[in-house]
């Protein structure tokens, strides 16, 4: 569960629960107790377009979760070969989805004393409190964070209808089911207006194109709509 940053220019910092699952590319939200999580359109606090226009803060550009996170890599080498003239023809695999391994995730698992002092008596999350997340309009991604099928109402994703293939200009908004928490997904026409959002959510991204063989998104982060 992954997200690459190909440009963006800020990103801020938000806190987090210590029992917060999120994975990198997630769209957050932030809560009334100014931490932020995964957010689905299909909540209470976030249901409806002027609650989204508050609380959507950007993608989490770190892992809160222990198991599951995924990171994205260049491929620079691929298929390339030399072929009998002696001319190397390339044939780049571009970028691939992989098992993340980062310095950050090797921690102890069997540490039971406090980490973090200012986490009071939950403080076992050492620096795992904090993510980071992109928030600047116009920023461009590779993420793996989405979902295959088109938003239809303000609270379901369209899991009984058709899949949706991602194609170039096809516009984001975030997920509506709770087990689609943090993912994007095309968002419904409907009463679609600049600066008003839709009956099915508001904007966050614009498909700018899609791997199918390495199951990769790329996005250009919007102005919520």
């Amino acid at each position: 569960m992954a997200i690459r940053a190909l440009n963006s220019a800020i990103v801020a910092n938000y806190d987090t629960l210590a029992g917060a699952v999120i994975f990198a590319g997630d769209a957050l939200m932030i809560e009334a107790n100014g931490k932020v999580v995964p957010a689905y359109r299909n909540r209470s606090d976030f249901n409806n377009n002027s609650l989204q226009l508050g609380r959507f803060v950007g993608f989490s550009a770190d892992d809160t979760a222990r198991s599951g996170n995924t990171m994205i890599l260049a491929d620079p080498v691929g298929a390339s070969y030399t072929d009998s003239s002696g001319n190397f023809v390339a044939n780049n695999n571009a970028f691939y989805v992989v098992a993340k391994r980062a310095i950050a995730d090797f921690l102890a698992e069997n540490v039971n004393t406090v980490t973090n002092p200012t986490a009071g008596s939950t403080g076992f999350e050492g620096p795992r409190r904090g993510v980071a997340a992109f928030n600047t309009p116009g920023g461009q991604f590779i993420t793996d964070r989405f979902i295959g099928f088109a938003t239809t109402s303000a609270t379901a994703d369209d899991t009984a209808g058709s899949a949706w293939t991602p194609a170039i200009g096809d516009l984001l908004t975030v997920a509506a089911a709770v087990g689609s928490s943090g993912k994007v997904t095309k968002i419904g026409m409907t009463g679609l207006l600049s600066g008003t959002g839709s009956s099915h959510g508001f904007v966050v991204g614009r498909v700018d194109s899609y791997d199918s063989a390495s199951g990769l998104l790329y996005f250009t982060q919007l102005s919520a709509l």
